[in-house]
């Protein structure tokens, strides 16, 4: 539980009178998160990303976020409002979230989007017809990967042009659409994705790759590609210390791994194929920290891999030459061979 929510549950426990236990902690709990999205309620992102969740990936305090502040305008400063003053807002109650409700629908955004579907509505419909075919052939070659049906590319024409969608919100409806059938995990951007957590060690379940091509709620947080490969960077600075400063910097564990492969393959007289991090002999230098919390040099790799018998290096061909080479000498010092 966030420090936010726990906050938040402990002055409400007070203000309301409510006894201290676990029934009355899950209550409050569950409305917390009803109200926001399981987010800091002294954020207005929050309140962005519970009204919007399929743009959630925008509000990442870099350029999309600029974009989203160009798009929505007085609706975000309605959400910042709502942080900075929540007391004027009931947001639990149904009237109260009805009023809500009307407070955002008489934004400028939700305006536009209501003028767009009366423009659209009034349009011949030859011309409609026309235009969403070619919207659907459009998309049928953006998201020819997906295999979407003739009803679904329909259907989303429908609501790219009637609702003015943005390529963002369009993106993300195409997968749900996938979702629903349970096939996004053939699709090429479920392998990229899947392909990109691994370079961090993280190993996804494909729950998680649906919920972030989709949009999709989890723990009450709209997923983004964005937050699973930031969650997968977390677990690796928290597992690989030593290296936490060359993740931020945005080298991956696999490209911090890559050399001590390579040394282990050379060493060892192996193809570089069989050296992984997921064999525990391997991922040791990725564990190791000095006392100045500095990684293992790969001169310390390389005479860990000649001591350590767990690694074989005394099978390899370098291993017995030197072995040979030292028996020469001694024979020579004694005088057996000339």
């Amino acid at each position: 539980m966030s420090a936010a929510k726990d906050k938040w549950i402990k002055d409400e426990l007070n203000n309301r009178g409510m006894t201290d236990n676990a029934e009355n902690r899950k209550t409050l709990g569950k409305q917390y998160d009803a109200i926001y999205v399981g987010g800091n309620p002294k954020d207005w992102r929050t309140f962005f990303k519970q009204q919007f969740p399929q743009l959630a990936g925008m509000v990442d305090g870099g350029a999309g976020e600029k974009e989203a502040r160009a798009i929505f305008g007085d609706l975000i400063d309605l959400f910042i409002d709502v942080a900075t003053n929540p007391d004027n807002y009931d947001l639990t109650s149904t009237a109260g979230q009805a009023a809500f409700k009307t407070k955002v629908e008489s934004t400028k955004y939700a305006q536009n989007t209501t003028a767009a579907r009366a423009q659209w509505d009034a349009k011949d419909p030859v011309e409609k017809k026309d235009a969403l075919k070619n919207k659907r052939d459009e998309l049928r070659v953006e998201f020819a990967g997906l295999g979407l049906t003739m009803i679904e590319l329909d259907n989303l024409a429908l609501q790219a042009l009637r609702d003015n969608r943005n390529n963002l919100e369009i993106k993300y409806m195409a997968f749900g659409k996938l979702s629903d059938r349970g096939g996004i995990m053939d699709t090429s951007e479920a392998g990229t994705l899947k392909a990109a957590l691994k370079m961090y060690d993280y190993e996804p379940k494909d729950e998680e790759i649906t919920a972030a091509l989709t949009g999709a709620l989890v723990a009450g947080v709209p997923q983004t590609s964005e937050l699973l490969l930031n969650k997968a960077k977390i677990l690796a600075k928290s597992k690989y210390r030593a290296f936490a400063e060359q993740f931020d910097q945005g080298l991956t564990v696999q490209d911090v791994f890559e050399p001590y492969r390579d040394v282990a393959a050379r060493v060892l007289e192996r193809s570089p194929n069989d050296i992984t991090m997921r064999n525990p002999l391997y991922r040791k230098p990725l564990e190791a920290m000095n006392e100045k919390n500095l990684p293992m040099t790969i001169g310390e790799w390389t005479q860990e891999l000649k001591t350590n018998k767990d690694y074989g290096w005394r099978f390899t061909n370098q291993a017995n030459q030197q072995v040979s080479s030292v028996v020469s000498t001694l024979e020579r010092a004694f005088g057996l061979i000339k």
